[in-house]
């Protein structure tokens, strides 16, 4: 079976979730299945590193013929077999939701950056910038892609941003997934006109790409006023970047509008108020499942 180029670019970020230590990461699934390693193509074992005390960030980079991807891993789930404190630390992490004035901080990033993701990023890229410039080294002048879900989505434009200092003459390509916020309107603007080719995919009632949370979101949802007043100070304005690419239940694709965004919060409200609406919108943020609804969307070529 014959996958698009996205569809495999979301392969590669499920997996990043596969990274153990320093090494060539194992693969996830078998046969021809969306979720599963073989349907990226890579033309060797992907190189993963992993960082933090806990381990906590990791990121994967690897050949596929149209170039070079550079997958981040999302939060590490809570599940048999995983590190409590890695997953604790993880989670402490994305929740670290303050605003960072990073214009004088390495990588020179424009405007203010979350500070949780901005340390993540730091910590990852000292060891997965290395093993990056290794691959462009054996494969130069190729594409950069960069991928990731959740956290990992997040940490994408941080990725890129970087990428576009040390490697000015190389396309970049970003594609993520369900990727929480990152910056501020003045990081966004930057951003958007330095890296013109970064499309990013929400599914259904996946609330991860409204966090953290607007103050609007945090009111619809009906929190105390005392809540709503004290998240002003704390989220000042975060704003998404790239070009929004929504997947409805119908696995179409649609554009970002006046109205979407409006209507995507009403449906999420409307969903807590069912007995299963917090199963459901966990289970809109999955990737790993062939029946997930970012599995399923008809990505373009």
């Amino acid at each position: 079976m014959t996958y698009t180029l996205t569809s495999r670019l979301l392969s590669a970020a499920r997996n990043a979730y596969a990274i153990v230590g320093d090494g060539p990461v194992p693969a996830i699934g078998v046969g021809p299945a969306p979720t599963a390693s073989a349907a990226v193509g890579w033309t060797a074992p992907p190189y993963g590193v992993q960082a933090g005390p806990n381990n906590d960030d990791a990121g994967l980079v690897g050949n596929i013929p149209e170039g070079i991807v550079i997958a981040i891993r999302g939060t590490t789930p809570p599940g048999p077999g995983e590190n409590p404190r890695q997953v604790i630390t993880d989670w402490a992490s994305d929740t670290i939701a303050v605003l960072l004035p990073a214009a004088g901080n390495p990588p020179g990033f424009p405007g203010d950056v979350h500070l949780g993701f901005y340390k993540s990023f730091m910590q990852l890229w000292s060891k997965l910038g290395p093993a990056v410039k290794n691959v462009v080294q054996s494969f130069p002048g190729q594409t950069l892609y960069v991928t990731g879900h959740s956290k990992g989505g997040a940490i994408c434009p941080l990725v890129a941003w970087r990428l576009r200092q040390d490697y000015p003459d190389l396309p970049i390509v970003v594609r993520s997934f369900a990727g929480a916020r990152v910056g501020d309107a003045v990081f966004a603007q930057a951003y958007n006109a330095a890296l013109t080719d970064h499309i990013r995919y929400e599914y259904g009632n996946d609330i991860v790409p409204h966090l953290p949370a607007e103050t609007s979101i945090v009111a619809a949802l009906g929190a105390p006023p005392l809540v709503t007043m004290l998240l002003e100070h704390i989220d000042p304005g975060y704003a998404s970047v790239g070009t929004l690419a929504y997947i409805q239940d119908d696995e179409t694709l649609v554009p970002d509008s006046p109205t979407l965004e409006a209507q995507r919060i009403a449906n999420i409200v409307a969903a807590l108020e069912t007995s299963d609406g917090v199963a459901e919108i966990v289970a809109c943020h999955d990737i790993s499942s062939p029946t997930a609804g970012y599995v399923r969307a008809q990505y373009p070529a």
